[in-house]
């Protein structure tokens, strides 16, 4: 009985946190997502709290009650903070080669290692760390 206490104790704040705040949209999160919070490494502009990423999430919110479509969103943060705003880069010029690279190396792989380091690998991962 008292792991089950234990475990809604620890699982109840998780599930509360997935829903949106009540006061703006999920479309708003869900278009946030997509975009990096100018400020903070490593985090979209809907998972962050600060001031510039509330400040995108108004904007995103007003943006889509005036009729303003996804892309145009979007486009109006790329044009603010440029291309590296979006998670995922555009697929052209410069960034095209972020998705073809993993793709050309797949395809055109060197040959095997020689047999020599494949087994002076697995020895060396046999060996206990010092």
């Amino acid at each position: 009985m008292r792991w089950v206490v234990l475990l809604m104790a620890f699982l109840l704040p998780a599930l509360a946190q997935e829903a949106p705040p009540p006061d703006l949209p999920p479309e708003v999160f869900r278009i946030a997502r997509e975009l990096r919070c100018p400020v903070c490494q490593g985090e979209s502009a809907a998972e962050s709290n600060s001031g510039v990423a509330v400040e995108m999430r108004r904007i995103i919110a007003e943006m889509l009650q005036e009729g303003k479509t996804e892309e145009e969103i979007k486009a109006f943060f790329v044009e603010r903070y440029g291309e590296w705003i979006l998670y995922a880069p555009p697929r052209r010029g410069v960034t095209l080669w972020v998705w073809v690279l993993p793709v050309l190396g797949l395809l055109f792989r060197p040959k095997p290692l020689p047999k020599e380091l494949l087994e002076e690998a697995e020895r060396r991962l046999k060996e206990p760390p010092r």
